[in-house]
């Protein structure tokens, strides 16, 4: 689990920015004390739920851009100096000379079986520059497994194992594999280099999923194309009645595609007869249907994937996601979560998460705010994003526990601008002058 990451000159983050995913002192009220927020590792209270909120722009997708790039360079081998599909992206701040070219740099903290984790990146120009990796076992003091520089005038990486944690014949075939855009931990092969260290981060970020927003999942796969398919049923239909949907059942329906002679003659010269034939002449899709009760022989009616709200779709995709992450026991990103998913529901999801889940964090952005009213909410869940107008940079803040007390409305707080995190809109009276005046007046304009 993610104790801390530190971002500096990242896209909107200019400046070192720290997040701490560690629970605070605060205690639940009496009656949510079922829902299990953290879990204790290494002495550490991990937050299990992290809730972004801030007005668009402000940096909440760049912040979970960074934890998308870490894993990036931890996961994929970079065979090539050169080629495209293996470039490191440039994630310099790009508003300011001084950070212009600059190194990036993200530092993650993390538990795994027991061990403390330090990870630390700094690059530029398709070119790692520096990483390391420490461990701590308990109260012991970190050890370095391993340190990786790059020389730029002699255009070599070094690395150093001061801990001799790594074997010297798997020392080897990471000397040889590290080219300059290369992570050490990305050569990570189980049949070649023995190293529990490699292989625990190697495989824990690889099994983070990331989603851009539950919108763009596929419905039909997320539901049909698993091993578990039978299980997932049972619970989801389980848990829609415990939400209050009528959805009784579900089955996934396939369509085959048809195409008129003109189309089909216009592909096979366009794409050749062999790629047409693979991609497009048994061309199906799937589409979900739902069982409602009904007032119809079968007692039952069906509705399309396209005929349910999209709430009620989100909804679905929410708990698929959390569901595999319980099971898998990987972590979650998913951002501009929650669209039209009532407060009360949502509410449930969280607690059905938490309920299943162990050693597993799941870490949302929304504009949803009726979120931060959601029952048994824990306040330091919430971090709140805001970015300066004049400089583009992105700062970040937590809720003081000690200035508001536990039965004051954070929602509130919030929409009176207490975090800095709302649109800077002109003043009513204002802005109803400039409809008039600016934007009506330059519109009719002859």
């Amino acid at each position: 689990m993610i104790e801390q990451i530190t971002l500096r000159n990242f896209l909107s983050f200019r400046d070192e920015e720290k997040f701490d995913f560690t629970a605070s002192m605060e205690k639940p009220k009496k009656e949510y004390s079922f829902m299990k927020w953290f879990e204790e590792m290494n002495k550490k209270k991990i937050l299990k739920a992290q809730f972004l909120f801030g007005n668009n722009a402000t940096g909440k997708s760049n912040f979970l851009h960074a934890i998308a790039m870490i894993t990036n360079i931890i996961c994929m081998k970079r065979t090539s100096k050169t080629a495209k599909e293996y470039r490191l992206r440039d994630t310099f701040f790009k508003l300011s000379s001084a950070t212009i070219n600059q190194p990036s740099d993200i530092k993650v903290v993390f538990h795994i079986n027991k061990i403390r984790y330090t990870y630390e990146v700094e690059y530029n120009d398709n070119t790692i520059l520096n990483e390391y990796l420490e461990r701590q076992d308990g109260s012991k003091k970190p050890v370095r497994i391993f340190e990786r520089n790059f020389d730029k005038e002699k255009d070599i990486v070094t690395i150093n194992y001061p801990s001799k944690n790594i074997s010297l014949s798997s020392q080897s075939v990471i000397n040889e594999s590290v080219i300059k855009n290369t992570s050490v931990i990305s050569v990570y092969d189980e049949k070649n280099i023995e190293s529990e260290d490699l292989k625990n981060v190697y495989t824990y970020f690889s099994h983070i999923g990331i989603f851009d927003n539950l919108e763009d999942l596929d419905l039909a796969t997320m539901l049909d194309e698993r091993k578990d398919k039978d299980l997932l049923k049972e619970i989801l239909l389980d848990l829609l009645n415990d939400l209050g949907s009528n959805i009784i059942d579900y089955k996934i329906k396939k369509f085959k595609i048809k195409i008129g002679e003109r189309e089909k003659n216009i592909l096979k010269m366009a794409l050749g007869e062999d790629v047409f034939n693979e991609e497009y002449a048994e061309r199906t899709i799937s589409k979900v249907e739902f069982a409602h009760p009904a007032d119809l022989p079968e007692g039952r009616g069906w509705l399309s994937e396209d005929e349910e709200s999209e709430g009620t779709i989100n909804m679905i995709k929410l708990i698929i996601i959390l569901y595999d992450a319980s099971r898998r026991k990987a972590p979650i990103i998913i951002d501009d979560c929650a669209v039209g998913i009532h407060r009360e529901t949502f509410g449930r999801i969280i607690q059905f998460f938490l309920a299943v889940s162990s050693n597993i964090q799941f870490i949302m952005s929304s504009q949803q705010l009726s979120i931060m009213e959601m029952k048994g909410f824990r306040r330091d869940t919430v971090r709140f994003f805001d970015k300066d107008r004049q400089t583009g940079v992105t700062s970040c803040q937590s809720i003081d526990l000690r200035k508001y007390h536990k039965n004051l409305s954070i929602l509130n707080a919030y929409l009176n601008n207490s975090f800095g995190c709302l649109p800077a809109s002109p003043p009513l009276e204002e802005w109803i002058v400039k409809l008039e005046e600016h934007y009506k007046a330059k519109i009719n304009q002859q």
